[in-house]
């Protein structure tokens, strides 16, 4: 290739580069252009340097065992009949909520306390560091499963985290549609041993992992409160009667009367579930109001260019719908630090944001951590008056009652959408000012330990890349 055809193509974002043929020769003979990204050459030439320094290993030396269970046959059942069932999107979720369950499952599928997982198809490379909570749960065989060796899978957690465990993890995957990576390509990523820097790292992890676990707990804790404190009975498709009986629930079969069709012709607004909702709601002794009696103010900013940066010290962090829900905020995104009406998209402590498009009724709210930062249009930004507790009223709608009345609003074809008036109707319980506080407390605590387990593994993540780029760089 010219000179000149190599200088378009690059001023056209294509990476073109150079590789010695041994490293073609060497395991596998991969001739896909990832396989040697400019990352991982990058990550690769690192860990030639430091070797120098560094006694390096493979991750296999950290392990008892790295598996994955292989795939099986999942048969579904009703909630009653089965096991709660995760897919790998839900493991990853602040507060992972099974939509299937199961029976008949190999053994191998369950997982154990401080088991590494990270996923080995579709998004490849995300890993957690299972919780206690998680063992309660039938895990998809798409997630790879690393028993650590001794106590020091903080470190290794935190080394598969770096930009250089992310590239080793990413470069072997394959496949065409769906790409996968397999338990050996994890096995055989090289680790740099560090033993001024290894107990530090752990604890540093450790302590975001606890900070995590005590997090879900708290959450937990206050969406069972909804339930015992204002006097609710919990809601179950289960407990639906449908036409057909078992049979009927796979298609939800049921009637409506013409005269309470409220020009939605839509089945899944009249969900017999909604009509149970709305008779507990009316049975309690607190007064129920529409959200919009409650509310300063909502609002949903219009669609816009986003002017993405790839780094951070040129703009600000940016949060997607698919982020709001997750334990941490995966692949970090930067928008401009100043664009037009850009002010429309700031995050301001203490909103509620509801997810408005694509995967409605996620909810969160913005804490000390993330304010300032950009956020999507497709979040309606909930202000609630001073005398609605935000802490109550984010754990309302993630709760059943709340999910299901989102739900119900949703309109569109190809992709789901919310208004700011389906928000405005949804009808929410106000108890007294003393249940609110003790309830809105917990869920405030909850997300300021996750954010804050952020930042430590974050902290933790940084000062192992920069030790590691320091001994490279004094090559």
């Amino acid at each position: 290739m010219v000179k000149k055809e190599r200088d378009d193509m690059m001023m056209e974002g294509i990476q073109i580069i150079d590789v010695p043929v041994h490293w073609v020769n060497e395991g596998e003979k991969r001739l896909d252009a990832g396989f040697y990204a400019q990352d991982v050459i990058a990550a690769r030439i690192l860990i030639e340097k430091v070797s120098k320094h560094l006694d390096i290993q493979s991750i296999r030396d950290f392990s008892n065992q790295i598996f994955w269970p292989g795939r099986f046959k999942r048969h579904y059942v009703s909630k009653k009949d089965g096991e709660p069932f995760l897919m790998p999107s839900e493991v990853f979720m602040f507060l992972p909520k099974p939509t299937k369950y199961i029976i008949n499952y190999p053994s191998e599928v369950k997982i154990k306390k401080n088991w590494l997982l990270i996923t080995r198809s579709g998004t490849i490379g995300r890993i957690l560091i299972a919780t206690k909570y998680l063992e309660n749960f039938v895990l998809s065989d798409d997630l790879i499963r690393i028993i650590p060796k001794g106590n020091n899978h903080g470190f290794l957690y935190a080394y598969l985290n770096t930009w250089i465990g992310q590239a080793f993890l990413t470069k072997d995957q394959y496949g065409a549609t769906v790409k996968h990576i397999e338990p050996h390509h994890v096995a055989n990523i090289p680790i740099p041993r560090i033993p001024d820097l290894e107990e530090e790292i752990n604890r540093k992890i450790f302590e975001a992992h606890k900070l995590r676990e005590e997090a879900q707990e708290l959450l937990l804790k206050a969406e069972e409160m909804i339930y015992s404190e204002l006097g609710l009975p919990k809601v179950d498709e289960d407990d639906v009667e449908y036409f057909g009986g078992e049979i009927g629930k796979l298609v939800k079969a049921f009637e409506v009367k013409a005269s309470e069709l409220e020009y939605r012709l839509d089945a899944s607004y009249h969900l017999p579930i909604i009509k149970q909702i709305e008779k507990h709601l009316s049975e309690i002794d607190w007064e129920v109001q529409p959200l919009n009696d409650k509310l300063k103010s909502i609002f949903i900013p219009p669609r816009f260019k986003r002017p993405f940066v790839k780094s951070q010290n040129d703009g600000i962090r940016y949060i997607r719908p698919s982020d709001l829900p997750m334990i941490k905020y995966f692949e970090p995104k930067y928008l401009a630090k100043t664009f037009k009406n850009c002010d429309l998209y700031r995050l301001n402590e203490g909103d509620i944001l509801v997810v408005t498009d694509g995967t409605i009724g996620q909810v969160s709210i913005v804490t000390s951590f993330i304010s300032g930062w950009y956020g999507s249009n497709n979040f309606a930004r909930v202000v609630p008056t001073d005398d609605l507790n935000r802490g109550y009223l984010l754990v309302y709608l993630l709760s059943s009652y709340g999910q299901y009345q989102l739900k119900r609003e949703i309109f569109g074809g190809v992709i789901d959408h919310l208004t700011e008036n389906h928000i405005r109707q949804i009808k929410i319980p106000i108890p007294n000012n003393e249940i609110q506080d003790k309830i809105g407390s917990l869920v405030i605590e909850a997300y300021n330990k996750k954010d804050r387990a952020n930042q430590i593994e974050e902290e933790a993540i940084k000062e192992l890349e920069t030790y590691l780029m320091e001994i490279a760089g004094g090559e």
